[in-house]
């Protein structure tokens, strides 16, 4: 009988994501540093993409977007059956794929396709946001009511929350630094990130799994 917990992708999925979050945090976070050309606070993160460094925050992105979409599969797969969402499935594995267009569209700057890939890049970005901040309220509703994943369930909730209302500051407050808003939204993501691997990996092995 399937319970949410007999799928072999969780674990992996979990541990990549963990990777995905310190390797994302620590290119991105010395980025602010090594970039010494740029305010941090004035400019968003994907100025980064291009430039002195740029190829490793790229990678970062990369990473982040295979990881996105193993642990929409793998939180699917450990969510109890009656609390399973495609929706919530889609809202993270859509960014995983979104991710890598986000940083491929800024190496066009300068070339023919320079307006179209901006577009591009704006929309996918904002997608991206989008799409994880629901997802990331979604799925800490449902494992809220999860027996096996209500585990730190409020810390889950708020990371979540805070990170959408951040988002939504930016909306409704265009006058506070666009560069320190958006990293602080990509902050309080990849705290709910880490905090939902942790999540997976509390799940039982399948092997322990009884039928």
């Amino acid at each position: 009988m399937d319970r949410g917990v007999a799928s072999p992708v969780m674990r992996p999925a979990a541990h990549l994501m963990i990777i995905a979050v310190i390797a994302f945090a620590a290119v991105c976070g010395a980025a602010q540093f090594w970039r010494t050309d740029l305010d941090p606070i004035a400019v968003p993160l994907s100025i980064y993409l291009t430039g002195p460094g740029g190829a490793y925050v790229r990678l970062t992105y990369y990473l982040m977007g295979v990881a996105l979409i193993f642990f929409a599969v793998g939180a699917y797969r450990a969510t109890t059956p009656p609390l399973r969402s495609i929706l919530a499935l889609a809202l993270f594995a859509l960014p995983g794929l979104l991710l890598p267009i986000v940083a491929a569209t800024e190496l066009f700057k300068g070339s023919a396709y320079e307006n179209l890939a901006a577009l591009i890049h704006g929309l996918s970005a904002q997608a991206t946001f989008l799409m994880l901040s629901f997802g990331m309220l979604m799925l800490s509703s449902r494992w809220r009511r999860d027996p096996r994943l209500s585990a730190s369930r409020l810390a889950g909730l708020l990371l979540a929350w805070l990170g959408t209302a951040v988002l939504w500051m930016q909306v409704f407050l265009p006058k506070l630094p666009h560069g320190l808003m958006q990293k602080l939204t990509i902050v309080l993501i990849l705290l709910w990130l880490g905090w939902a691997a942790r999540q997976l990996l509390r799940v039982p092995q399948p092997s322990r799994v009884r039928v």
